[in-house]
């Protein structure tokens, strides 16, 4: 079942969350400009929410606003020259001046060479596991990004900054970002990232040290009983997510939404491993489960449900895709937590735009 485009998508408002993550955090809006968000204050611009798991950017270099070239080397062809210099006039074009507020960035400059330089980042991946890395660069020419042995990005050549990223599988615990620059091309880039996981997550600032880590949100909504009470909820309802599906190979379930009071007392919406929506109640550790057929395509996708005893649906863009019969009880719903399961696991590392819940008809 192939995602749906949405062409109205209202914004979630932050201004009824809480967010617990006791670290900064970054986040585009829909116009691509990175934005800074402090620890404890939900990662929510006009693009949606980005609830994520946690992930650690194992660079080890001050990969923004830097003032040396702590954390990165050359090698190569000797004329190639490294520098940091003041960039800012391009960084603010791709909005990235939000982050890297002083505007400096690093500058790799083959121009004067006569065969391919190598730029070494600090920071080893540690083990084995499939990571991924990210940089922001833009280039006169061929460069491209590798893990040492491992593979990375193809040659590219991009006037402005672009993030460029590529997921590999170390050779061994020992393998680092590695920008390559063709004879005669100079490249700039900032907001290098090495990551263990399948996909790149939102810029991660490091400091120079031995990693940094941005911790999981787990973002719930504050007095959700009374909220649920006062809507007659608790006696089934109904709602409407629309969320960008950025990706659909995950190793991982995404939780859309975990509602109730225990993990066996719950209603829970979540995009499985094989890419299918599934709609699970629970009371008492049983209930049904709706699910969908597989998503085939990424972009946004509006699922709307309906969890009502005896009558029980999903609708994917609108078109039924599930539905159940079966009789059940309602568990509490004492709580709500968006974006992750309620035991900290199921991250749904992408943008949630629009949630709404209202009494079942």
């Amino acid at each position: 079942m192939a995602a749906t485009c949405v062409t109205e998508r209202p914004p979630l408002s932050g201004a009824v969350l809480s967010a617990s993550r006791t670290s900064p955090a970054t986040w585009f809006t829909d116009a691509g400009i990175l934005q800074p968000f402090d620890a404890n204050v939900a990662a929510i611009t006009d693009r949606g929410l980005y609830a994520g798991g946690q992930r650690v950017n194992k660079c080890r270099n001050f990969n923004a606003n830097p003032t040396d070239l702590t954390g990165v080397s050359k090698a190569g062809d000797a004329a190639a020259m490294l520098t940091v210099v003041d960039d800012s006039a391009e960084l603010a074009a791709a909005g990235l001046d939000g982050i890297c507020t002083s505007g400096m960035a690093f500058k790799f400059d083959n121009s004067a060479g006569t065969s391919t330089s190598w730029l070494y980042i600090a920071g080893n991946s540690g083990n084995t596991n499939p990571h991924t890395m990210s940089v922001y660069m833009r280039s006169t020419g061929s460069a491209r990004m590798v893990l040492s042995s491992s593979g990375g990005t193809g040659w590219m050549s991009s006037a402005s900054y672009t993030r460029r990223s590529a997921t590999v599988t170390p050779a061994n615990s020992s393998q680092q970002i590695v920008i390559e620059v063709a004879a005669g091309k100079v490249v700039w880039f900032i907001l290098n990232q090495l990551e263990e996981g399948s996909f790149a997550s939102p810029p991660i600032v490091t400091d120079g040290g031995t990693g940094t880590t941005r911790l999981a949100d787990a973002v719930t909504v504050p007095g959700f009983a009374a909220l649920a009470a006062s809507g007659s909820l608790q006696d089934g309802f109904a709602g409407k997510a629309i969320l960008d599906v950025t990706r659909l190979t995950d190793p991982a379930s995404r939780c859309i939404f975990d509602l109730g009071v225990a993990t066996g007392d719950r209603v829970r919406l979540d995009i499985l491993t094989d890419n299918r929506i599934e709609l699970a109640i629970a009371n008492g550790g049983s209930g049904p489960a709706l699910q969908t057929a597989a998503l085939a395509a990424t972009g946004e996708v509006e699922i709307e449900w309906q969890v009502k005893s005896g009558a029980s649906f999903i609708r994917i863009g609108g078109t039924t895709a599930a539905e159940n019969s079966d009789s059940f009880t309602m568990p509490e719903l004492a709580d709500a937590h968006l974006g992750q399961s309620r035991s900290g696991a199921s991250a749904l590392n992408g943008p949630l735009g629009y949630l709404s819940l209202r009494r079942a008809v």
